[in-house]
């Protein structure tokens, strides 16, 4: 996992229970929305608490951006935040919600099991990145991966706040981006085995959603 920035570690914790909510302040997009859903779920899965929220309680966890993301994401864009865990509640703020994003991925990965139940310690940290390109690279040319496998591992590079995918889509052994205009690079150089443009547009979207950049890679003759 990748080490915050800075860290002070506080002295309590702060529960999770049923009652756990979150409010968002300031600017918010698709994006953060979504994140937020995805983080609900998340956390209800890492400890088995279905939540609800009591109607008029102030909130455990409030996020507030100043801006919203970049429509195309690009290198470079602040994904700083600052998280602060006290006993009764946390803030999260960042300069652009991309910053909220990576901000969630910290608490989760901070909610740890008590003698009392479900806590994340009190703490502070600011957090922002060390270096701005910071990604993987998956060869599906040479051992073609299904989409739902890719978008696994697109999960995980969100966790540790990665933000590039590259994607090595030829070579050798297959040409894995189907091509309406060449269609025989598919047809005599992938054994049937490629992603239609309709499932690479959904793949970008979906590392969009979660942060990430995708950089193709063609191999050309």
């Amino acid at each position: 996992m990748p080490m915050p920035a800075s860290v002070q570690p506080g002295t309590g914790q702060l529960p999770i229970t049923q009652s756990f909510s979150i409010a968002v302040t300031g600017a918010r997009d698709t994006s953060l929305d979504e994140e937020v859903q995805r983080f609900q779920t998340q956390l209800s899965r890492q400890t088995g608490i279905l939540f609800r929220p009591k109607s008029g309680a102030a909130p455990t966890l409030t996020l507030h951006a100043d801006h919203g993301r970049e429509a195309i994401q690009k290198l470079g864009e602040d994904e700083s935040y600052a998280l602060t865990v006290t006993d009764s509640a946390a803030q999260l703020t960042a300069a652009t919600t991309l910053g909220l994003m990576r901000g969630l991925q910290t608490f989760l990965q901070l909610v740890q099991i008590t003698p009392a139940g479900f806590a994340v310690p009190d703490v502070t940290i600011k957090d922002q990145p060390r270096f701005i390109w910071r990604g993987t690279m998956i060869d599906v040319s040479r051992h073609f991966i299904p989409i739902d496998v890719l978008k696994r591992n697109l999960d995980g590079l969100a966790a540790v706040k990665m933000n590039v995918m590259h994607w090595h889509l030829s070579d050798d052994q297959g040409f894995r981006a189907e091509s309406k205009k060449f269609p025989k690079l598919t047809g005599m150089g992938s054994d049937g085995m490629f992603y239609t443009q309709d499932e690479i547009r959904d793949l970008i979207s979906y590392a969009h959603d979660r942060g990430i950049r995708v950089v193709p890679e063609f191999d050309i003759p």
